[in-house]
Order: C-alpha cells, then structure tokens, then sequence
C-alpha cells in the first residue's frame, strides 16, 4: 500500500486551457498517461477537453451538481457521489446548476484496459484489493491510521496487483479499479 498525501497531489492546467485540475496520481507520472485520477473546481458552463481514446469516470463531490450534454448521447444530471461513465472522444459541454462544482475525475486509456468508479462505505475489518488489478482509493469520510499513516478526507491509498489492506476502521470511499493484461501479475 502506498498512501499518498494532498501535498504530492499536482495542480496543472485543463488541456483545453479553461481551468486547473488537481492530479492525485497518473501511471505513468508523465506523457500520455495510461490512467489518472485528479480533481477539479468548475466554477463556469463549458466544453470538457476530450480525450479521445479514454473512458472517462466523473462524479461531483461537492455543490448542486451539472448537467453533461453528450454529443449523440443527451443531457445527464451528476449528483454528489453517483459516478457517471463517457467516452473521452465525445464532445461534452458542462453546465452548472447552482455555482462552482468539486468535480472527481477517473480516466483510463481504453487500449490498456479498463476501469470502473464507484463509492462505499467500508466497515473496520474491510479487506481491499485484488489478485489482476489496481486501486486508488480517496478517502470521502473518515480517518485511522494505517500502516504507519494517517488516513483522513482528502488523502489516497494505492494498491497493486496482488496487494491486499484491511481498513482498521470505517471510511467512506470513492474506489478506481484499473483492470487489464497489461498489468504485472504478483509474483507466485
């Protein structure tokens, strides 16, 4: 497990120029990457970059919401904590209900393979993990102390292929589950 603190997270530009985003982790930490979670203050309506070849995982984690039209899809309503999956090729314009939106943000390469969002709430003695994928766990609620560090809201936990962690207490968790064959297998 590697936990990993607000303060490695890194603040970068949107592609398309129109705001800031905050980058918890991106594999590989340069380039094109193969899949990234970040963060994001959307304070205006407006197209989303596109990233064409990704799918694309979104939920609000705080104000009253917005609405996604979807070239060739329609208009969807995100609310707080119910993710939302889209093609990274659409073209995509955000509109915001009421004010500045905290937006998560879970993008994977679809070549390389394929990802999935969603919140839970775990109970002390919860074991997370799995054997042929990755997580990216960012605490929603909740605090404990693990491994030696202090997990609160706000901070992330990284696990690879084949490793395992049980939670020594209740958390409320947006969990990012990378699956595909280009993944290392543990070692047997």
């Amino acid at each position: 497990m590697r936990v990993i603190r607000p303060s490695e997270y890194r603040a970068m530009p949107w592609k398309n120029g129109g705001g800031v985003t905050t980058e918890i982790y991106a594999s590989p930490p340069s380039g094109a990457f193969d899949w990234r979670v970040s963060i994001a203050t959307v304070n205006t309506d407006g197209p989303f970059s596109a990233f064409t070849g990704y799918e694309r995982h979104i939920m609000t984690l705080s104000g009253e919401g917005m609405v996604l039209d979807i070239e060739g899809r329609g208009k969807f309503t995100l609310a707080p904590l119910r993710p939302f999956s889209f093609s990274g090729d659409a073209k995509v314009h955000g509109s915001l209900l009421q004010g500045a939106v905290l937006d998560f943000n879970f993008m994977v390469r679809r070549d390389f393979g394929h990802g999935t969002l969603q919140v839970t709430e775990c109970k002390a003695g919860d074991r997370l993990g799995a054997e042929k994928s990755l997580h990216l766990a960012y605490v929603l609620q909740g605090e404990c102390e693990a491994e030696g560090h202090e997990l609160e809201p706000n901070s992330s936990f990284y696990l690879g292929t084949g490793d395992f962690f049980t939670l020594p207490a209740p958390l409320k968790l947006a969990i990012c589950k990378i699956t595909s064959r280009l993944l290392p297998l543990p070692n047997a």
